[in-house]
């Protein structure tokens, strides 16, 4: 049985029910198909199931209530708030996240999208076949030297040209909404699985390795089949409230008390997913250098890398869990203070804004970090009752590592990616 279908007896408190939803199976070994539809346009790591946030949202707020993400990356729990005719807003700041939800939360006529989606690849191979010296020389104008380089390193010559072609025409269309969908399919055909258009393996993994043997696809034959995949899946949203804005989680704009629900999935301790790592792939055809992507990873929650003067105060256990790490590794066990020293500011950040008496949903699975188990579904539990969230419960769910895309080792089969992040948990905060 699908528990999103379950139909909840009304229940005065609704701490019952939020500790019933948290004490549930939280598997969803069996994804319907009207979830897929909504959210397989585009590879993206770790991307918990839909069907998560859709049981929350639909036993704990009424239509019209408002559903925040703060750290929204694909934006599952947006686009469910959306079919549920629920307002939610989100925050983000990878680059490749607010590309793909502009997509996504675009509305368009699919006919029309797959007319001129057809003349942009018609159009691309022309200007493939009779002008190559002229692609050649944009090429040139386009990148600095360092993208170029990466470019260079990724791209066959061809394929570099073949995917300019493309672009070039994908930035003539005039109507905002079909360029973003076909922004989406041009980024889907080089972030993948296996395959696409690159020498690289596991983009979609974030864990890119490059394969000098192999023979990437057609960016074109590519294009126009994830075209068609892409938009089959499209469903035109509800009209309601929706929107991402450009915004860091530690310092959301937003007034006090105005959420009805929060749920959240924020990035793995010590960036064990590296976001940017298989972002970039896509990014650098948008105009974003390599320079400009590494400063925008260093911003990243979840980034190794080490802040000076950090004076936050901890929980002790967190304290406990970072002085084991630092036997082991002492830059590691730094960066691990920096997650959760921002993570305290971000549940800060959702106390605040969050109204009185409403739940809060963070989804989280741990690390092990040189044999430390990091415990983070504890020590954000321990953050989150520090600033004065009421524990309810800590749910958990296993992992079907195919449908999250999860990283996964090329060289041991027993390595720590390989033995890690098979379970997820799920926090559940309450606001007095």
């Amino acid at each position: 049985m699908d528990l999103t279908d379950l139909a909840i007896e009304p229940i005065t408190d609704e701490k019952t029910v939020f500790n019933e939803l948290l004490s549930s199976n939280l598997d969803f070994e069996n994804n319907r198909a009207t979830f897929a539809i909504r959210h397989n346009w585009h590879s993206f790591p770790a991307k918990y199931p839909a069907e998560l946030p859709a049981l929350f949202i639909k036993n704990l707020t009424k239509k019209n209530q408002i559903v925040l993400d703060p750290m929204a990356g694909s934006c599952t729990t947006l686009i469910e708030s959306a079919f549920l005719e629920r307002i939610s807003y989100g925050f983000d700041i990878d680059p490749l996240s607010l590309l793909l939800v502009k997509a996504k939360l675009s509305n368009f006529e699919v006919l029309e999208a797959k007319k001129i989606g057809i003349n942009v690849l018609e159009n691309a191979k022309k200007t493939f076949e009779n002008n190559a010296l002229g692609l050649n020389e944009e090429l040139k104008k386009r990148f600095d030297d360092e993208t170029q380089k990466f470019i260079d390193y990724w791209f066959l010559a061809d394929t570099q040209k073949e995917l300019l072609a493309l672009l070039l025409e994908i930035e003539k269309i005039e109507l905002p909404s079909i360029q973003s969908i076909l922004k989406l399919v041009f980024s889907g055909i080089i972030i993948t699985k296996s395959g696409g258009v690159t020498l690289g393996y596991d983009l979609a993994h974030t864990r890119p390795h490059k394969v000098a043997t192999k023979t990437p696809n057609s960016a074109f034959g590519e294009f126009g089949k994830k075209l068609n995949k892409t938009l089959n899946f499209y469903q035109n949203l509800p009209e309601i409230d929706i929107s991402l804005v450009e915004a860091n989680a530690q310092k959301m704009p937003l007034d006090d008390n105005c959420i009805d629900l929060i749920i959240t999935s924020p990035p793995y301790a010590n960036n064990a997913i590296d976001y940017m790592r298989a972002h970039k792939f896509s990014l650098v055809w948008f105009g974003h250098k390599i320079s400009e992507l590494k400063n925008i990873r260093k911003n990243y929650i979840s980034s190794e890398t080490i802040l000076k003067n950090n004076s936050t105060q901890l929980p002790e256990f967190c304290q406990k869990i970072i002085a084991q790490l630092m036997l082991h590794h002492q830059n590691k066990a730094k960066a691990l203070l920096r997650y959760y020293s921002e993570m305290q500011i971000v549940i800060s950040e959702m106390y605040r804004v969050l109204k009185p008496q409403r739940a809060c949903v963070i989804v989280v699975a741990t690390s092990v970090l040189k044999g430390v188990d990091v415990e983070t579904q504890h020590c954000l539990a321990e953050i989150g009752k520090s600033i004065g969230f009421e524990l309810i419960k800590i749910g958990q769910r296993n992992i079907d590592r195919n449908k999250r895309m999860l990283p996964t080792s090329h060289t041991k089969t027993n390595s720590q990616i390989e033995t890690r992040m098979h379970q997820e948990f799920i926090i559940g905060f309450w606001k007095p």
